[in-house]
């Protein structure tokens, strides 16, 4: 992996965190016989503000807030 990522390279893995993560909560869902996607669509809007509310009290965008739940910090240059 390289030393330095740019942004775009950052929230290209966030993503991709994000779906395996989904997926793999989906499949422990399906073993109990809950079907996550039709539950999601009633929550998502929910989760979608806990989310900005949770970066906004740690004084970060709703991305950083991402990248540190994944363990990977970055730095703006300026």
């Amino acid at each position: 992996m390289e030393e330095n990522l740019t942004l775009a390279e950052l929230y290209e893995i966030l993503e991709a965190t994000r779906e395996r993560e989904h997926e793999r909560r989906k499949f422990a869902a399906a073993l109990k016989g809950v079907n996550l996607d039709e539950e999601q669509g009633e929550n998502s809007s929910f989760e979608e503000v806990k989310r900005r509310a949770e970066a906004k009290l740690r004084g970060m965008s709703e991305e950083q807030l991402g990248m540190e739940e994944i363990g990977v910090g970055y730095v703006l240059d300026e």
